[in-house]
């Protein structure tokens, strides 16, 4: 069994700053893409009502798209906050394994894409008609 008190070694404790400033790094990263997020969702709203004051089709359209990315920024903050907690529990532990987690980026990414496309989609079917 590995004694941490015994058993110094200043490689691991630099591997674990490192970690300890990357994870730090990433939940800053995601802090700033949520909050980018949730200022594009309340934008997309307000220049909505300023162009068509009164179209209640498109009231509605700007609404839920809005409310679809305030809500992408508000979840990828929490799922952010939440590795990076993990992350500080296993680096407190006295040895430290890599465990595999969930690809936050690219799952963001993804739900970015997707709410694109069915707002390009459902703006460019209404413009058809």
């Amino acid at each position: 069994m590995i004694n941490p008190m015994t058993d110094f070694n200043p490689q691991d404790e630099l591997a674990r700053e490192r970690n300890h400033l990357a994870a730090e790094r990433s939940l800053l990263s995601f802090a700033r893409s949520s909050l980018t997020l949730i200022s594009i969702g309340v934008a997309v709203d307000q220049v909505i009502s300023a162009i068509a004051p009164g179209d209640r089709f498109i009231d509605h359209w700007a609404y839920g798209i809005s409310l679809l990315l305030l809500g992408l920024g508000v979840v990828t903050l929490g799922l952010a906050i939440h590795d990076y907690q993990g992350e500080m529990q296993r680096l407190k532990a006295p040895v430290y394994r890599y465990t595999p987690r969930l690809a936050l980026g690219g799952s963001t990414g993804l739900a970015v894409l997707v709410v694109g496309m069915l707002a390009f989609f459902w703006l460019g079917f209404q413009l058809w008609l």
